[in-house]
């Protein structure tokens, strides 16, 4: 294949410097720093006439730097033109404009185009006054452009019979090393790949009879968009990058040439593509820590019941003034750009204290990084007001979150709850001799038959590590941030022993027996669960409420059937009142 006649091919339909270096197939990213000078150099190592193309280059040269000059010959080249210097220097009369543009890229590679875009990004850039050292650049170009180099390829392949038309460059990776070369310059900035520069800056291209071009595919792959109509709620827009990659999989010259009317070019641009917006996102960052939360009246985040604020703040409001600020992020943007997460969560009302919770926090779009100085003064400002303290934060990667979460679920946990008889059990009015009266109206007392109902009862399997399993339901304050599912959870341990009037000395109800509860439970576990239960947990095995309560586990230890209203505390009245209708009308029905 002669590269110098695919050059003049190019030419010849309208292409500019760069294109036709992206169709030779250069994927090097000094070819397009200067692709005028490239060209040159390029056809001159084809054609061997290197003095006349070195006096071009040096002509060029004295050009000013944004007058790029994209020549091209008339569409029928007279067959003796052959070298390289005829490819590009054509009299001066059959120059293009610098109004015109290229047929295939719309003028996003010419540089006249370019001053635009430069003084968009600049903005962005002094807007956010990021601090780094490297740049990454994207493009969101005209989908047209992928109809009109596709049509561009099958030219070729039609003139240069093996012309491979995967080797082509593509638009934006030939952008990137020419408008992003300039740009990087621009801004006192090093150009380097997405992988390696934390800050990327995009730069969105529009044509403004993008859509109207498209509009061929649908001749061209009818049943594609006849699809895509029928499911309009799936598909809102019709015209995405996949979908013309699609339709043009089988599109040929023959099809082109077949429409109504026939479409074997592209047609030239009416007006260059010019840049619309630009945006600039720096990758996040993540910070680690633990906390320990000192007051009893914090929740750990903000709560919020149907919009109504329910506390004054919350330990992730207090980590992120300080956080927000060491890293640049305005104070407006702070709850958009910093995510909370921690390795469970404590009640409003209970401290958190010894080593502290861990957590996790992703900076999104930091302006900086501070250094370990600034974490620990980010500490100092986070115990400031006497509620959380954060001994230590420290950078960590993406993948070290999986770490908070690991073994969550698994984790078990450890509490001792002090609990009260409210009623009597028909065990106990079963052993009063006669005298059941009486035995009611005296207040109930926590038996050593009830503490070991309580230490034997299980509902598990034999060789299950859990002596009791719960279903838990989503419980009703937190519904508003969480979906109402049923959960199981397990208790590991579970022991109770008698501590007789405890709850005097704290203030609470006179006359009780008391007993003290201790259970080892699942991670999840809802913390007042296992020794009072709750109408969002059941047993696994189906009963209303969970086992551990000191007369229910007696009374089901025992095997006595269950009473309406005994062993549900201050809801057994509510309860036996709301079943006597029913057994009043089976009565009838007898």
């Amino acid at each position: 294949m002669n590269q110098v006649e695919l050059v003049k091919f190019c030419k010849e339909l309208g292409c500019c410097d760069a294109c036709c270096l992206r169709y030779l197939g250069l994927k090097t990213p000094s070819s397009y720093e200067n692709v005028h000078r490239h060209i040159l150099s390029y056809l001159n190592t084809n054609t061997g006439d290197q003095s006349k193309d070195e006096e071009q280059a040096k002509e060029n040269q004295k050009e000013p730097e944004n007058s790029l000059c994209v020549r091209v010959s008339e569409p029928a080249v007279e067959d003796s033109v052959n070298d390289a210097e005829d490819v590009l220097t054509v009299p001066p009369a059959k120059r293009m404009k610098l109004d015109d543009v290229c047929i295939s890229c719309l003028g996003v590679l010419q540089e006249e185009t370019w001053p635009e875009g430069f003084d968009m990004v600049q903005e962005v850039l002094q807007t956010k006054r990021y601090e780094c050292d490297t740049i990454a650049c994207a493009l969101s170009s005209p989908i047209c452009a992928i109809l009109r180099e596709h049509i561009i390829t099958l030219h070729l392949a039609e003139a240069f019979p093996g012309y491979d038309s995967k080797s082509v460059m593509p638009l934006k990776e030939a952008w990137k090393w020419s408008f992003g070369r300039r740009l990087a310059a621009r801004v006192d900035k090093q150009l380097d790949s997405g992988a390696v520069a934390p800050l990327l800056v995009t730069l969105t291209v529009e044509y403004p009879d993008d859509l109207q071009e498209l509009e061929v595919l649908k001749s061209l792959a009818p049943a594609l968009f006849e699809s895509r109509s029928k499911q309009r709620r799936r598909f809102a827009v019709e015209f995405t990058r996949r979908v013309v990659e699609q339709a043009l999989g089988r599109v040929t010259l023959a099809a082109l040439r077949g429409l109504a009317p026939p479409a074997p070019r592209p047609p030239r641009a009416a007006a260059p593509a010019r840049p619309v917006a630009a945006q600039a996102q720096r990758a996040p960052l993540y910070l680690a820590g633990r906390y320990l939360k000192l007051s009893r009246d914090l929740p750990q985040t903000p709560w919020l019941v149907a919009g109504r604020r329910m506390m004054d703040s919350s330990v992730q409001e207090i980590i992120f003034e300080p956080v927000a600020a060491a890293y640049g992020v305005p104070p407006d943007e702070a709850e958009r750009c910093l995510k909370f997460m921690s390795a469970g969560r404590e009640d409003v009302d209970v401290r958190c204290l010894g080593t502290g919770r861990p957590f996790a926090l992703e900076i999104s779009d930091p302006r900086r990084r501070p250094d370990d100085a600034e974490l620990q003064r980010v500490c100092e400002l986070i115990g400031l007001g006497g509620r959380v303290r954060v001994p230590r934060l420290l950078h960590i990667e993406r993948e070290d979150l999986a770490l908070l979460k690991k073994g969550e679920e698994s984790k078990c946990k450890t509490y001792e709850a002090l609990c009260i008889k409210l009623s009597h059990t028909d065990l106990d009015l079963a052993t009063t001799n006669g005298a059941g009266d009486a035995a009611a109206r005296r207040a109930p007392e926590v038996t050593e038959r009830d503490i070991a109902n309580i230490n034997a009862y299980s509902n598990t399997a034999p060789g299950d590590p859990a002596r009791v399993l719960l279903s838990q339901r989503t419980p009703v304050r937190v519904l508003h941030r969480r979906p109402l599912l049923t959960r199981a959870r397990r208790i590991y341990a579970l022991s109770a022993r008698a501590v007789p009037g405890k709850c005097r000395e704290l203030g609470g109800l006179c006359g009780r027996s008391d007993v003290t509860v201790a259970c080892r439970r699942s991670a999840g576990a809802v913390r007042g669960a296992p020794a009072h239960g709750g109408g969002h947990v059941r047993q696994g095995v189906g009963a209303r409420r969970a086992a551990p309560h000191a007369a229910r586990a007696g009374r089901r230890a025992g095997g006595e059937r269950r009473h309406p209203g005994a062993g549900r505390g201050r809801r057994g009245p509510a309860v036996a009142a709301r079943r006597a209708p029913l057994a009043r009308r089976r009565r009838r029905c007898q």
